[in-house]
Order: C-alpha cells, then sequence, then structure tokens
C-alpha cells in the first residue's frame, strides 16, 4: 500500500535536497518541452524509490514513446514534503508530483496544483479517494488506492470461549473482551503512540449515518468544535479502559510490540492494517481479520487514502499533455497492477481489484472498495501535524483517567485557535 504503515506521520527535520535527486531517464536539452526527436520530457518526484517506481516508470515509456519521464525521489513523509516545497519555493516544481493529506491544504490554497477533474478517469475513483482530494468541487490529486484496518484475531483463543470470529458490533465486542478476560485470556490491545484506531472507525460511522461528508471540516469552517464532534466517539472508546479490559499500559506500547504480543499469544485480539499480515502469516498463528467494531453495528475502520499524483499548476503546452498522459496512464488496470505489485498499493479504483492476502478480502471488498474508512487527517484543513501530536498527548492523558473525552476535544479547539 501506498499509504505509511502508521496512522501518524509526523514532520522531522530533513537534509538539503541536491542529493536526492537521481535521473531515472536521462533528459534532453534542458529537460522541459519536446526534444529533437519529438519526445517530450517531464520530471516527476517520486514518493517510491528507484527499485520501486522503475518497472512502472519503465513500462508507461514502452506504452508512450514519445514521452520520457526524468524522476527523482524523495522519501515519504517529511523528506518529501520539505523536497517538494524547496522545490516549488525555487521555481523548480516538477512536472507530476505527490499529494498527501500533510500538504493538501497548501498546496491547493497557494495554487501549486492543476485541476484534474475533466480527466477521463475521474469516474473510475473511489469515492473517498475523490473526497480526500477535492476542493471546491474540483479535484487536484489522483488517487488510486488506500489502506484500511481491521480486528486481527487468534481463532485458537476464540474457540475456547465458543466464538469463531469477533463481532462487529460495539457492545458486542466489548462483551466478548469480558468473556475472554474471565476465561483468563487477555482479550484486546493496543498502542496509544498515535491517534487510535477505535475512534476514527465510529468517526466513519458517525459521519456516514448522519449523511455529513464534511465531517470534521465543519470544525475548521468554524461551525462546530472538537469538543462537539470527537466526545461521543472517545466516550464509547474510552469504555474499554473504564470496564477494565487494557490498562494503563498500552501509552508505552508501540504497534509493533502489539503486534508481536499477539505473535507471541499473549493477547487474542489487536488492530492494524495489511502491513502486518506478511509477519502474521510467517508467525504460524491461526488468525482471521474481521471489520473493525462499529457503533450501532456500522462497519467503518481507520484508514486513508493513498496520496494523490498531481500536476504542476505552471506546467503547460506540451509538457501538460505528457503529464496527462502520464496520470492517465496510471489509471489504467496494466498500470494500476504493477503499482499493486511494486508498491503495495490496493486499489480502490473500479478499473482494477489488487489481489490481496485471503484473510482480508472482505475487508478489502466490502470496506476499502466501498470507501468505509476514516482518518481525521484528511478532513483537517489547517495544522494538521500539530493538531495531531497535541491529540496523541491529549489521548494518553485520557486512557490514565486525567481529562474526561470531551476535555480532550476542549484542549484540540484551543491547540487549533492557536495556529
Amino acid at each position: 500500500m501506498d499509504a505509511p504503515k502508521k496512522v501518524s506521520r509526523l514532520i522531522t527535520t530533513v537534509a538539503a535536497i541536491g542529493a536526492l535527486s537521481l535521473t531515472l531517464t536521462a533528459c534532453g536539452g534542458d529537460g522541459g518541452g519536446a526534444g529533437a526527436d519529438g519526445t517530450t520530457t517531464i520530471t516527476y518526484l517520486s514518493w517510491n524509490n528507484e527499485e520501486q517506481a522503475t518497472p512502472v516508470i519503465e513500462a508507461f515509456e514502452a506504452a508512450n514513446p514519445d514521452v520520457k519521464v526524468e524522476v527523482s525521489f524523495a522519501p515519504p513523509v517529511a523528506e518529501y514534503i520539505q523536497t517538494l516545497q524547496t522545490r516549488i519555493v525555487g521555481n523548480q516544481a516538477p512536472d507530476v508530483f505527490r499529494i498527501a493529506p500533510e500538504n493538501r491544504v497548501a498546496l491547493i490554497g497557494e495554487g501549486h496544483v492543476a485541476d484534474l477533474s475533466d480527466l477521463s478517469f475521474v469516474d473510475t475513483l473511489g469515492e473517498a479517494n475523490r473526497r480526500a482530494y477535492t476542493s471546491d468541487g474540483k479535484l487536484y490529486g489522483a488517487s488510486f488506492g488506500a489502506w484500511e484496518a481491521g480486528v486481527v484475531y487468534n481463532k485458537d483463543l476464540l474457540a475456547e470461549v465458543g466464538v469463531t470470529e469477533p463481532p462487529t458490533d460495539w457492545d458486542a465486542f466489548i462483551e466478548l473482551c469480558k468473556k475472554l478476560e474471565a476465561a483468563g485470556i487477555n482479550s484486546y490491545t493496543e498502542a496509544v503512540d498515535d491517534i487510535p484506531r477505535i475512534p476514527q472507525g465510529f468517526f466513519g460511522d458517525q459521519y456516514a449515518v448522519e449523511g455529513a461528508p464534511e465531517s470534521e471540516g465543519v470544525i475548521f469552517d468554524g461551525e462546530s468544535t472538537f469538543a462537539d464532534e470527537w466526545t461521543e466517539a472517545l466516550t464509547q472508546w474510552k469504555r474499554i479502559y473504564d470496564e477494565g479490559i487494557v490498562g494503563m499500559e498500552t501509552v508505552s506500547l508501540t504497534g509493533q510490540q502489539v503486534r508481536d504480543e499477539f505473535i507471541a499469544g499473549n493477547v487474542a485480539m489487536f488492530i492494524t492494517g495489511p502491513w502486518d499480515l506478511p509477519a502474521l502469516d510467517e508467525s504460524g498463528v491461526n488468525f482471521g481479520m474481521q471489520f473493525q467494531p462499529g457503533i450501532d453495528g456500522g462497519t467503518y475502520g481507520a484508514g486513508a487514502s493513498d496520496p494523490g499524483f498531481a500536476i504542476s499548476a505552471k506546467t503547460e503546452g506540451a509538457k501538460r499533455d505528457a503529464s496527462v498522459k502520464l496520470l492517465e496512464w496510471l489509471a489504467t488496470p496494466e498500470a494500476l497492477a504493477l503499482q499493486s505489485e511494486h508498491w503495495g498499493s490496493m486499489s480502490t479504483s473500479t478499473a482494477y481489484d489488487t489481489e490481496v492476502n485471503p484473510v482480508y478480502q472482505t475487508i478489502y471488498a466490502e470496506g476499502l472498495k466501498e470507501s468505509k474508512f476514516y482518518l481525521s487527517m484528511e478532513h483537517w484543513k489547517r495544522g494538521a501535524d500539530a493538531i495531531q501530536v497535541e491529540a496523541t498527548a491529549q489521548f494518553q492523558q485520557m486512557v490514565q483517567g486525567q481529562i474526561t473525552p470531551r476535555q480532550v476535544g476542549e484542549a484540540l479547539d484551543v491547540k487549533l485557535g492557536n495556529l
């Protein structure tokens, strides 16, 4: 999958970009428009490394011999965003680049990305993918995939209490946890070193029921507050702490530690995404995967659209035509298959279905492909990284009983007001 393995993507200090550029295809002349041989050279700042990007770009060039792609590389997320920003400020924006939740507001608001609404493949994009990179009715990023988390469970441990799989209803899930605990089995654990996944699913359920596509965007428009939007979901999530299912140790755990506890047989269930499936397959644990439990039977999970492909607003003429040709090709079944193979992307496009791990198939087909995933950051219109850091700190205080769910939201309202 194209998205990072953790929900959070914190911005870090980065090095100068000069050493980052590696040319994959040599360019002629000034690296700009049509060359003497009639080809047009465009530049692309790749989110993926050279090994991953090369097969995809080579396939595009083979199918489109009139276009050459000069590729440079920067790793996600912080370094990529800083590299891109530096090039834009230096009037050296690549023709094609990636737009992500962390930089979409700035790129769109400052006019750095072109409107893609009229491209032929737009209707094949997943609903959530279109929504993630649309502003004022215009599409600025072509996102072809996504990830979604689910509950991984130990079939043998659940069988000890007569259960075959976790329920998707939140109340029933809590009852299962209590049943496991009563049998001397650690039922569930999680890491609170990040924005927790359970309430993310609750938010998705909540806004789907309300028919509110703006979701948390209303907070940033001054029409609501974090305190009002978050309190109910956080109150429900906090029940697993209040009712003794998990303890304060979660504030010191990492996602890898949680996974390793599951593999060791020390816990019956945890929530993760498809990135952990290879390790789980190798572990020999008899496991399955289920949708995250939802309120009132909802089946939204924590998840996010992949970063989109964008075209620079300054790219014109033959270079724009060639850039459009690249994006149009990336939306084809052939290209989506290559992205799945080499990038780990899971297609949400109607043009292609990724072959996924069998235990993930139901979540992929009935969740991911149906846009039933939610990540708060995709709906925050400014200050996403600062708010995310503050939110994690507030969550940790809440699960330790130091503050209430509403106080978490109130603290974020203060943070937003100070940005």
